[in-house]
Parts: C-alpha cells; structure tokens; sequence
C-alpha cells in the first residue's frame, strides 16, 4: 500500500538562500564603502599643498619699489652745460628732491651716505676708479671727495647691486650736476663698460679725456 507523502513546502530553504545572498551582497557593499572612504582620506592626506609658482627675480619682472628719501628716479639722459654734464628729464628739467648726507668716501667710486638715519654703502655706477695704493688711487678719491661734498643725489638704474653688495647708484649734486661724468671728464676714473643707461655717453666723455690726455689717468698715455 502506497504511503503517500507529506507535502513540505521549499520556499522557507528558498528564503534563507535569497537572505544568505542579500546578505553577502550588503557585506560586500560595506566593505567598497568602507575602503572608497579610506582611499579618500589617504588621498587628500598625502596630496601635496599647491606650491605659489615662482616669480623670476630679473630686474624687469621685480614688484616696483618706492624711491627712498634721496633718491631720484633716474633720468633719461645726460646733457652738456658750460660747467659740465647734467641730469635731464625728457623736458630738459631735472627735479633734484631731496639729498643724502654723505658721511666718508672709501675709495675713487665708493662712499658711505645717510638719509633718516640709514646708512648706505654706494658705488658709483658710471664709473670705474683706481684701487687705492694703485696709481692715480689717492687722487680719485680726493675728487670724489670734493664733488661730493657734504650732499649728493642718488639715482638707480635696472642693475642696483654689484658682487659685493653695495648699492649701485649714480651721484649728482643737489644742482643735478653728474658726478659720474665729472670724474670721468677731468681723468680722475675711466666709464663703466658693461651695462648701464649713461654708459655710451660716459664712454664717449671718456675717450674724449683720453684724446685729450686729461688728469692723473690719462695725462702719461702716449699717443
């Protein structure tokens, strides 16, 4: 005789088997989340800060500076007067300002000066003077001595420092007269060859001294 069997439904085999899945899938889904939080806060751990790009330090690309007290902005040229070369302006005009006091001259193209209690170590641009102990040293520095005197005017150029720090600067006296040029004129110093905005006017007063075998430079050069 013919038992015949229980009915069992599946379908409670068939849920746990869907809950088994969907709970491996929410496992895996935690554990993607888990690690994309992870590799987000890594990332932005080990980025690098942004870096400023850098600004070229040439004289061109440099911020502009205020002019300090004495100082000029430099003149466009030089020009000839019946006592010697000038600081002009396009308009023929040169605005001496203010002037610096001059405490020491060291040598034929270098002097201490001062202005609101700051001391400035200045070599003249133009010109390049004798050492002193060299020949015609003494008397380089004796003349800038005297055009100098007690004030000048001092005016920049593009390049405003040499090698061993001091300040480039052009003189002129409190009148605009051109220090520079006067020492270069009476054979006191030779004109400064490699850059500046007066430099083929100096050379030109220059090799006129020479033609002309002016001062303690020049006057021994034969022809």
């Amino acid at each position: 005789m013919n038992r015949r069997r229980r009915y069992q439904p599946d379908w409670p085999a068939s849920f746990e088997r869907q809950r088994r899945r969907l709970g491996r899938t929410m496992l895996v889904l935690a554990v993607g989340i888990v690690l994309s939080v992870l590799a987000g806060t890594r990332l932005g751990r080990d980025a690098a800060p942004p870096i400023a790009e850098p600004v070229a330090t040439t004289p061109s690309a440099r911020a502009p500076r205020s002019t300090p007290a004495g100082e000029a902005s430099s003149p466009s040229r030089l020009e000839l007067r019946s006592d010697g070369w000038y600081a002009a302006s396009e308009g023929g005009n040169f605005d001496t300002g203010t002037t610096v006091r001059v405490e020491r001259v060291i040598d034929g193209d270098t002097l201490v000066v001062s202005s609101a209690g700051t001391s400035l170590r200045v070599r003249v641009f133009g010109v390049a003077a004798p050492e002193v102990g060299q020949r015609c040293g003494s008397e380089a520095t004796a003349r800038l001595r005297a055009l100098a005197g007690d004030e000048v005017r001092l005016a920049t150029d593009r390049r405003q420092q040499d090698a061993f720090g001091r300040e480039l600067r052009y003189l002129f006296t409190p009148t605009g007269r051109s220090i520079d040029a006067a020492l270069i004129a009476e054979g006191a110093a030779a004109a400064w060859k490699d850059d500046g905005r007066f430099r083929d006017t100096l050379r030109t007063i220059e090799a006129e001294a020479r033609r002309g075998y002016v001062g303690c430079l020049w006057a021994s050069t034969t022809p």
